[in-house]
């Protein structure tokens, strides 16, 4: 591996955990007490393969092993895994645009409702996601590929415009 690409990582990794903890400062006092955003780690990597057992996913994407090639090729990437009362309820990827203008939300997967209650994670995914937007300067953040109109509409309840020539919702950064 290049030295340049291990000082990229590790300068981005340093970044990324800084917004989380940012992010989770911004906690309720209620909140504090049960939920936890992390980096993704070999344990959420590990807790994510239970949700392989419910037939009710929209999109089972294998997070064991596309995870490390999404990490190689992204080392600016944004990534969270949020836990609630230490279980894992979800694990979400993105990354800038090549010109750096806007941070992408590519992938994000929530607990299946039939492994347990969990918040709704995706606010709590849309708020790191911009505090890491401001860290990096962007000034736009994406929704990559709503998987269908149903999932687009609620991204743009949260102030989101739906942009169809590239298939994405994208919101300015104040």
């Amino acid at each position: 591996m290049l030295p340049s690409y291990v000082n990229a990582e590790q300068r981005y990794d340093e970044l990324r955990k800084s917004a989380l903890k940012s992010f989770e400062n911004s906690f309720s006092e209620s909140e504090k007490g049960i939920l936890k955003a992390r980096t993704i780690t070999t344990e959420a990597l590990h807790a994510s393969t239970a949700w392989d057992t419910v037939n009710t996913r929209r999109v089972g994407w294998d997070w064991v092993n596309e995870y490390s090639a999404f990490k190689f090729r992204h080392p600016k990437r944004f990534e969270m895994a949020l836990w609630q009362n230490d279980k894992l309820i979800s694990l979400s990827l993105g990354r800038p645009t090549y010109a750096g203008t806007a941070l992408r939300l590519d992938l994000v997967e929530a607990s299946p409702k039939e492994l347990g209650d969990r918040v709704n994670v995706i606010t709590f995914v849309l708020a790191s996601l911009e505090i890491y937007a401001r860290v990096l300067e962007a000034r736009q953040i994406r929704i990559m590929h709503p998987i269908n109109e149903t999932v687009r509409d609620y991204y743009a309840s949260f102030g989101y415009t739906y942009t169809p020539k590239g298939d994405y919702l994208y919101q300015e950064l104040l």
